[in-house]
Parts: structure tokens; C-alpha cells; sequence
């Protein structure tokens, strides 16, 4: 039983933590043979045999027949009771850090997907693996991002639902097009490292350890799968963007919701007076 990003032993931690890099786990990651292992109770210290078909206990939840407290599966330690006991993950990276084999569309579909329904599971899946080509899949959401966008205000203008806004015809006409296909990815980017960059400032002064630069650009990075939301649905959407990367943050830099919730909605305001007043100055101007 090792950890999925250094490889350290997991055996009878007090913890489900791994004491070399901080990464987080549960018991539930991970399958065993059966009677190979006990599941100590975190109370009393009263030890379990799985049952399951995982080799884990059954029910997943119960209370110790010893101390009567509460155990939760997720959180007991576990003990190899037999040589050659092992702990294979069942949650180890995602399709799309397995894009050269399962294929790029699927893996960028399935991304998109587990990032906007539930960001939690897909960045506990994530953090075992770094490189995951975070900035191209940013790039790739940003395009779908501008399609869409475009794509509307073209159908509500042409339907005279929106002469408020410019004609975004001349955005798919030459030179516009390439004009678009050059700025979406710069000014996608530059936003990119520029919130990585103020979040980690605000992580410096949370004391938060260990974290990482790059960890916090690839929190930002890959919340970028709900950018449609964000252009189409401005309030919902950046509520909705601010909790996915406020849970890469706190997956990838091993810290608390709070912490991770702070980091990333005090650049956002940052960035929201920033807009506004430079909207208010061009106006009076």
C-alpha cells in the first residue's frame, strides 16, 4: 500500500496522510486480498478483517464491537498481517493524464465533465500525477469558451434580441479570425499565471507549506473547464469557477477548504474592483 505521487508505505498510519509529500488518502482508494490485512480502529485499536469483495470492511461505516465509537472505512489504518500483503489504488490519475491512450477527446470530454459535476473527486484523482498537460487543457476550454460565446451573441443578434452588443460576425471573418485564434490562448494565459501568481501570494500569507507555484497555476488551469458558464452565466458562473479551482487548491497544496477558499476568492475580488474601475474610468473618460 503506497502512496500513489512518492511511493511511500502507507502501512499503520495514525493518519490517512502521507507523512513524505502530505498527500491525502483514503483506506477506500485501495483494494486487498482478503484476510491479508487488518483495519484498526482509530478509538481503540481493535483490528478488522475485510470482508468485501476489495477486501475491505463491510458495512463501510459501523460501530467497533469493542469501544462502540463510531468507524468510518475511509479513515481506519491498515496492517499487513500476512508477507506480501499489497494495497493496489483504484484511483490513480484520470483519462485525461492517460489522453495517449485513451485518446484526446475522450479524456478532455471526461475532464470537462468531472470538473464541473464533482471537482473534489477528479482533483483527488489528479494530485497522484503532476504533469497533466494542465495549460493545454486550459487553452482547449478557453476556445470552447469563445465558440460558445460567439456562437450566442451571433444567434441572439441575428435574432435582434441582443443590438445592445457589436456584431461578432467580423471576429469570424479574416484577419478577426486570427486575430481571435492568437488572443484567446495570450490573454487566457497571462490570466492563468497572473491568478496563480496573486493566489500564491495569498497561500504565503495563509502560511500554508509546501506550496507550490506550479500546483497553484494547474488549480486555475484546469478550472478553467467551466469558462462557458463564466461567459454565458457571469454570477453563476464565477461562484461555480471559484469552487473548482478552490478545490485544486486545497487538493494539490494538501491545506483546508478555508485556506484554499481564501486563496483563490481574494485575487477574484482583487480582479473584480480592478474591471470595475477601470470600466468606470473609460466610461467618465
Amino acid at each position: 500500500m503506497n502512496c500513489v505521487r512518492c511511493d511511500y508505505l502507507l502501512w499503520d498510519l495514525p493518519e490517512c496522510r502521507c507523512p513524505e509529500c502530505g498527500t491525502g488518502f483514503e483506506v477506500t482508494d485501495y483494494s486487498f486480498a482478503r484476510q491479508s490485512v487488518h483495519f484498526i480502529c482509530p478509538h481503540c485499536g481493535q483490528s478488522y478483517l475485510g470482508t468485501d469483495e476489495r477486501g475491505l470492511p463491510q458495512p463501510s461505516r459501523f460501530s467497533c464491537v469493542n469501544c462502540h465509537q463510531g468507524i468510518d472505512t475511509t479513515r481506519m489504518a491498515v496492517r499487513p498481517i500476512v508477507e506480501g500483503a499489497r494495497g493496489e489504488p483504484l484511483r490513480y490519475g484520470t483519462p485525461w493524464q492517460d489522453r495517449s491512450r485513451v485518446g484526446i477527446v475522450p479524456g478532455f470530454v471526461d475532464a470537462v465533465a468531472r470538473l464541473a459535476i464533482d471537482p473534489d473527486e477528479y482533483f483527488r484523482r489528479a494530485s497522484a500525477k503532476r504533469n497533466d498537460g494542465a495549460i493545454f487543457f486550459s487553452v482547449l476550454c478557453a476556445y470552447v469558451a469563445a465558440a460558445v460565446f460567439l456562437g450566442v451573441m451571433l444567434l441572439f443578434h441575428r435574432a435582434g434580441l441582443a443590438g445592445w452588443a457589436p456584431d461578432v460576425s467580423v471576429l469570424l471573418r479574416w484577419p478577426g479570425i486570427l486575430g481571435l485564434i492568437l488572443a484567446v490562448p495570450a490573454i487566457h494565459v497571462a490570466w492563468t499565471y497572473l491568478y496563480g501568481l496573486l493566489i500564491q501570494a495569498v497561500l504565503w500569507g495563509l502560511g500554508v507549506g509546501r506550496c507550490e507555484f506550479d500546483s497553484s497555476v494547474r488549480a486555475v488551469a484546469l478550472g478553467a473547464a467551466v469558462l462557458p458558464a463564466v461567459l454565458l452565466f457571469p454570477p453563476v458562473g464565477l461562484v461555480w469557477y471559484l469552487i473548482v479551482v478552490c478545490s485544486g487548491l486545497e487538493h494539490f497544496h494538501d491545506t483546508t477548504r478555508g485556506k484554499a477558499l481564501t486563496a483563490a476568492a481574494i485575487p477574484m475580488l482583487i480582479a473584480g474592483n480592478a474591471g470595475l474601475f477601470l470600466f468606470l474610468s473609460l466610461g467618465l473618460n
